[in-house]
């Protein structure tokens, strides 16, 4: 084999690492808005019973959750992106 074969051996290789990690990060991501959400949700649910959804709304902690679900679902949307770019170079 010569170098060239070599590099181009060791390039796709690390492009597949690249990928394998990206999608690690990727499902580290998606159980972290799983776990926003069951968050939300658990509080959704206690307001509700409580008869306190318009208070919900200037409770501080379900502002943070709700701001923490949009970040990540951003995080989501990049490393999406970010794979599906990975997979076009990887061809």
């Amino acid at each position: 084999m010569n170098e060239t074969t070599l590099n181009k051996l060791k390039n796709k290789a690390m492009g597949f690492a690249a990928s394998a990690l990206t999608r690690v990060e990727l499902a580290n991501e998606e159980g972290r808005l799983k776990a926003k959400f069951q968050s939300l949700g658990q509080k959704l649910y206690a307001a509700v019973q409580g008869d306190l959804l318009n208070a919900m709304k200037d409770d501080p902690s379900v502002v943070e959750l709700v701001g923490g679900i949009e970040e990540t679902k951003k995080k989501i949307a990049d490393l999406e992106q970010k794979l599906a770019g990975t997979k076009v170079e990887e061809k």
